[in-house]
This record gives C-alpha cells, structure tokens and sequence, in this order.
C-alpha cells in the first residue's frame, strides 16, 4: 500500500512538473504565446467554416506539432545556456538546429492550413459569388462599402482632415463615382451613364467649392471609387 502511494505522489508530481514546464514556456518565451493566440484563431475559423473530421484532426496535430517543437527548442536554449554563458559556434548550432525545428513544423502547419481551408474557402467563395450574382444591388452596396473602407485607411494613412469631412481623399467623390460605374455597368444606357455621370461630378464641384478638399484630394477620390468600383464589377460579373 505504502510503495503504491508513493509511486501515486511520484505521478502527481511528474504532471505537476509537466504544468509548471508548459506554464514557464508560456510566461517566458513570446513564440510560444504567438503560437498560441494563432493556435486559437485557427480553432476559431475551424468553427465558423464548419471543419471537421479528417480536417479537423490534422489541423489539431498541426498545432500540437508546433506546440512540441517551440517547448523542445526552449528546453535545448535553456540548457545551452545553462552549460556557457560565452559565444560557441557549437552552442550557436544547437540553438540554430533547434530552431529550424520550428520553423519546418511551422510551414508544415501553415501548409496543412492551406490545403484544409482552401476546400472550405472555396466552396464558401462560389456560394457568395452565386448570391452576388443574383443581386445586383447588394453586390453594388457591398462594393461601395469597400469603397468607404479604402477611403478611411487612406485618410489615416496621410492624418489629415477627418473621416467624414476633409484630407485625402475625397469620400464624397469616391462614394459619387463609385455610384456612376455601378448605374452605368447595370443599365447600359448612355442617358443613365451621362445623368450619374453629371450628379457625380456636381458632388466632386461642391467639395471643391465648399472649401472642403482640394482638386487633388477630388480627382483622387474620383479615381479611386471609379476603378475600385469597375474592376469589382468585373471580377464578380
């Protein structure tokens, strides 16, 4: 009873040092926390895409793979360290080697990644493409949308004006012109093509007379929501 309660409490306090190694790992070394936060965005969009089965448990060996690895390359720093202190080409090698380790788990994983989403993505992509498709409106409406978003990451990129008023480049004239080539590509008609064409340009004028943006700022806007716009269509159509 007595060697059975101790080979117990030698079980217990194996695992115990197991936790605490993966805890230090954890607190200490800022691979495996990237590791892990990309470990848990992965899970996240197994769930959201619906992988499963085979998919599922690849990707799952894929991330205990790189989990391995990062622990097994901490474990042989950390006794490299232990044994010099001193630049050594051999203590330079077995970090190295261990190193590469992780990096061939890692391309492994991002490969297995690859082939299991892209089944998932592209099955997804023909079914968004179909709805698109079939509605011309919410496709336009989403087009313009990006159209908005490119407009904000511009204007923080150049820190100029605000988001909805001002800098570069005109949100107004983007949103404008973008509205144009989605009339002109659905109707095909020249009177249509010229009326939006006219609008578009009377809000491009106002900017510029407003005082609001500059011509440049304008033309830039213009530009921008006329071919984001067309070569969307394009793609979807």
């Amino acid at each position: 009873m007595g060697k059975q309660l101790k080979k117990n409490t030698k079980l217990t306090q194996s695992i115990n040092y197991a936790i605490e190694g993966l805890i230090t790992a954890v607190k200490t070394e800022r691979n495996m926390r990237i590791h892990i936060s990309v470990a848990m965005l992965v899970i996240i969009l197994c769930l959201i895409f619906g992988v499963s089965g085979s998919g599922l448990k690849d990707i799952v060996f894929a991330i205990v793979l790189v989990f391995f690895a990062e622990l097994i390359n901490t474990a042989i720093e950390a006794c490299v360290d232990l044994t010099t202190t001193k630049y050594h080409p051999l203590a330079k090698k077995a970090k190295d080697v261990a190193a590469g380790a992780v990096v061939i788990v890692s391309l492994n994983a991002v490969f297995v990644g690859y082939i299991v989403f892209s089944k998932v993505l592209k099955k997804e992509t023909n079914e968004l493409f179909r709805l698109l498709k079939n509605s011309y409106i919410d496709t336009l409406v989403l087009i313009v949308l990006v159209v908005v978003i490119l407009v904000f990451t511009v204007k923080a990129y150049y820190k100029r004006g605000t988001p909805l008023q001002g800098g570069m480049p005109s949100g107004h004239s983007a949103i404008a012109f973008s509205l144009w080539v989605g009339i002109s590509y659905s109707t095909h008609s020249i009177i249509a093509t010229i009326l939006s064409f006219g609008i578009a340009l009377l809000v491009a004028q106002s900017r510029i007379e407003g005082k609001i943006h500059s011509p440049l700022e304008v033309l830039a806007g213009s530009v921008l929501g006329t071919f984001v716009t067309y070569i969307l269509l394009r793609i979807i159509f």
